[in-house]
């Protein structure tokens, strides 16, 4: 039999897994098939996080404040996975929305603390550039979560929504945009797990400071592509 220690110390160098997301029509194998082929698809490094991301020509600014905003986003953009349309002056617009994993009971999820887009170009030389914009929420000092009692953070949002558009938006370069969710950190399994034992029967990994003791848990959704009409 292993011990609680040992497997603690055989274990901090893995991550539990993540899940992935799919938005169809119903629970059913032929709705789950069609979300997957038009790419309407997310993942998330564990948490039930769940998001959208659309883009349109011309989202309204207040899009996030409509009682019908889905319906909406759905007859005049495109969702995650899709190709976005021609933009109109400005570039494309976006919406971007996101929820927290509302957990249970006895272990509720963990805030969100921002959206962001991240977009991908490439220039004229083939070389690949990246850029990351804050959309909704904010980013804190620092973390809120002391790792040495790990109680759950209560700062952050139960719901994130904006609607975005591209400062840099080059109508001539193709791009790709996708959304990142960031919850509020957290503490890592392990470190949860190396407090649920008493102090004298911790194995070394609980001291190792290259292990995490906190870590923020995401959340990605499908790209949306751009490209120019030639």
């Amino acid at each position: 039999r292993v011990s609680r220690s040992r497997e603690i110390a055989g274990n901090t160098s893995n991550n539990p897994g993540g899940l992935v997301g799919v938005w169809a029509e119903e629970n059913s194998r032929d709705a789950i098939f069609r979300a997957l082929k038009r790419r309407e698809t997310f993942g998330t490094s564990g948490p039930r996080i769940r998001l959208r991301f659309f883009g349109a020509a011309d989202f309204p600014s207040d899009l996030c404040g409509a009682p019908d905003m889905i319906e909406r986003a759905y007859r005049e953009g495109v969702a995650m996975g899709g190709d976005l349309p021609p933009p109109v002056a400005g570039g494309p617009s976006f919406l971007a929305l996101a929820l927290r994993d509302p957990g249970t009971a006895i272990a509720p999820g963990a805030p969100l603390e921002r959206i962001q887009v991240v977009k991908g170009w490439s220039d004229e030389a083939g070389r690949i550039h990246q850029r990351i914009f804050d959309v909704a929420g904010s980013s804190p000092a620092g973390p809120e979560v002391d790792p040495g009692v790990c109680t759950a953070p209560t700062s952050g949002h139960d719901l994130l929504c904006a609607v975005w558009r591209d400062p840099d938006f080059d109508p001539e370069t193709r791009a790709v945009y996708y959304l990142r969710v960031l919850e509020s950190p957290t503490c890592r399994y392990s470190r949860l797990q190396c407090l649920s034992l008493a102090p004298e029967a911790r194995p070394p990994d609980c001291s190792d400071e290259s292990v995490p003791a906190l870590i923020q848990e995401r959340a990605w959704s499908s790209p949306l592509w751009y490209a120019p009409a030639f």
